[in-house]
């Protein structure tokens, strides 16, 4: 059985991931030259060559990865419905008892933050005594890696089908991901959480959108843009109070921040929103644009060969301390460019030199086509014939696209590391397996009544 030819056209349901990824990456490089916060020697035109090798590569693995659909060969083999709702249950229980589990450690040991103008005193008191790569870890930090594969399968699973969900798994589903946002934003004063949701409901309404097969709407752009404001606002609100917890503002930033560094008070961005709002709007803005300047120093600076460790450090560390193998990180690109520059390697560097340790740079524009081909695949499976696993994977891969301007967070901590290899292996096994193959892009039916009828046993 062969799948219905795919449409080789500018439509949303086939080609908006590839316009978003492109158009990203424009955006936040735009940002990194002409934004609030300004870099010593920082060389925009030689990154600005790379990235459009980047670019190009991403097209052309995008648009590989949408003509191999067109002949793709399939069995007979259908997901069942109820392997799908077991992995479910298992993720939902493990994250669930993980996240209480946690609560209550932070709670009983007096580190729970309850107070919501204390997010900033609350994230310090979690660094506090902290030194990288020591071999001491917290029975918190523990159980968090080893949750987050499931807490992110419950999370992404538990919001697409939450209209299909009876109401005992809808809340729990509610007070994981509720829960999970008071406990890291307000308990730990920590923000990436409420990115990472952000990023499960945009990737999760671009497929149930992209299921549809309609082009964009100005309404639906509009709500996207106010849950974007929403969403950003909230991120400003917890740096502002970050910042004010080391008394930090717009008038002495550039006597704390990091000499290669400036705040330009001048900048339009301060006149137009003020100091305070304009100083919290500049401090995001180095979360997408920090990273090109790094990038800028490693195009820089002499290679090394990191024998395939250097993509992530948390995979060096296990390596080096129960595999025996030589620490690597000390060669990979970020770390000497801290070496060389003082730009250490807790600040960021763009995704790119991460796999330019291991690939060379070459190698890294080659890998990031064959990333855009997963992703074209994972989205045509997700809006042609919703498997769920292929919406993980998707969803994971808009994650990593949401953070390539910043760091490799897909594969640096041990719970993102874990996550990826959990979601990889379900992709492989199952996220070819069509979840009942139909003509056109799909029904509403057939979305609203969920596993029932989309999965055959």
């Amino acid at each position: 059985m062969t799948l219905p030819p795919f449409p080789i056209k500018h439509d949303f349901a086939t080609f908006a991931p590839l316009k978003i990824a492109l158009a990203y990456l424009v955006l936040t490089f735009a940002i990194a030259v002409a934004g609030p916060v300004t870099y010593v020697d920082f060389s925009p035109g030689g990154t600005a060559l790379f990235l459009a090798g980047v670019a190009i590569a991403i097209l052309v693995g995008y648009l590989m990865g949408v003509r191999s659909m067109e002949t793709l060969r399939v069995g007979k083999k259908r997901l069942s419905r109820g392997q799908i709702q077991r992995v479910f249950d298992i993720c939902l229980g493990i994250a669930l008892f993980a996240l209480v589990l946690s609560a209550l450690s932070s709670l009983l040991s007096g580190t729970l933050n309850t107070n919501l103008s204390g997010l900033g005193e609350a994230y310090h008191s979690a660094y506090e005594g902290y030194e990288r790569n020591s071999g001491n870890y917290s029975l918190f930090f523990l159980l968090y890696s080893f949750s987050l594969p499931f807490t992110f399968i419950a999370s992404v699973w538990g919001m697409f089908y939450f209209s299909s969900l009876n109401n005992r798994l809808r809340i729990l589903t509610a007070i994981l991901v509720l829960g999970g946002l008071l406990f890291y934003v307000v308990g730990t004063g920590k923000q990436k959480q409420v990115g990472d949701v952000a990023i499960y409901l945009i990737s999760i309404a671009a497929i149930k959108y992209g299921i549809r097969g309609r082009s964009l709407s100005f309404k639906l752009v509009g709500q996207a843009l106010a849950g974007g404001v929403a969403a950003t606002a909230l991120f400003i609100a917890v740096l502002g109070q970050r910042y004010a917890a080391l008394n930090i503002g717009a008038f002495n930033i550039n006597e704390r921040v990091h000499p290669r560094m400036n705040f330009d008070i001048e900048h339009p961005i301060f006149e137009i929103f003020g100091m305070n709002y304009g100083f919290g709007m500049s401090v995001f803005s180095t979360y997408l644009s920090q990273g090109y300047y790094g990038l800028s120093l490693a195009l820089n600076t002499n290679w090394s060969w990191t024998r395939l460790s250097g993509f992530s450090y948390s995979l060096s560390v296990i390596l080096n301390r129960f595999l025996g193998f030589e620490w690597e990180w000390p060669n990979t690109l970020v770390y000497r460019v801290g070496a060389t520059t003082g730009w250490g390697e807790s600040k960021w560097h763009t995704v790119f030199p991460y796999f330019a340790s291991d690939l060379t740079w070459l190698g890294t524009i080659i890998l990031f086509g064959f990333f855009a081909y997963i992703y074209a695949r994972s989205w045509l499976f997700s809006v042609r014939v919703k498997n769920p696993y292929a919406i993980l994977m998707f969803t994971l891969l808009t994650m990593g696209l949401f953070f390539m301007p910043a760091n490799n967070q897909m594969f640096h901590t041990p719970g993102m590391l874990f996550t990826v290899i959990v979601v990889s292996f379900f992709y492989l096994r199952h996220g070819h397996v069509p979840a009942g193959v139909e003509r056109g892009t799909g029904s509403r039916n057939i979305a609203r009544k969920g596993w029932a009828t989309a999965y055959h046993t």
